[in-house]
């Protein structure tokens, strides 16, 4: 009888103290060097690493880089089709998150990942008869707040370094 005048209460506390320490993890995890931080961490560093929610203080910026990928498709004649996605992309659908990290996977690793992109373009672009895929990364300079007031562009020439990254070549028909 007693057990049930304190279940609800006993109930409440625990939930609360869960929700309190979900938070705190949460704050934690991505917070930067500190002495707080390093004291509280390895009380927390358990619970962070099982649920997988150790992320970098960079988990809440921008997924932009000041990279972009590009990729040329040079079809069968040897003409040479230039096409930048990110250009198109909707920065406030989901997808945006997985097209970036597509892209920055490409650009640190291309040996890993630009011969399954390339094959998947090569497919994507049949209509052009591709001969191959170059990637080609722009990488952003120092762009300065006084650059964007006197109308100028993160992507204008005169800030971005071109890099190619690696050319596959497409599979014959």
């Amino acid at each position: 009888m007693i057990w049930r005048s304190w279940r609800q209460p006993l109930t409440y506390l625990a939930m609360t103290a869960f929700v309190a320490w979900h938070t705190l993890a949460m704050v934690i995890a991505p917070a930067p060097d500190s002495s707080l931080t390093r004291t509280l961490r390895p009380v927390f560093q358990p619970y962070l690493t099982f649920f997988r929610l150790d992320n970098p203080w960079n988990f809440f910026a921008p997924p932009f880089s000041g990279a972009q990928l590009r990729y040329m498709v040079e079809d069968a004649a040897g003409t040479s089709h230039v096409f930048a996605p990110a250009e198109q992309l909707n920065w406030f659908h989901p997808d945006s998150i997985w097209f970036w990290d597509w892209h920055h996977r490409i650009i640190d690793n291309p040996e890993i990942y630009a011969d399954r992109a390339a094959a998947w373009l090569c497919r994507e672009h049949a209509s052009l008869h591709p001969v191959s895929i170059t990637f080609v990364e722009y990488a952003q300079g120092d762009f300065t707040p006084e650059d964007q007031l006197s109308g100028k562009h993160p992507m204008d020439p005169e800030f971005i370094t071109v890099n190619a990254v690696k050319t596959v070549q497409c599979p014959l028909p």
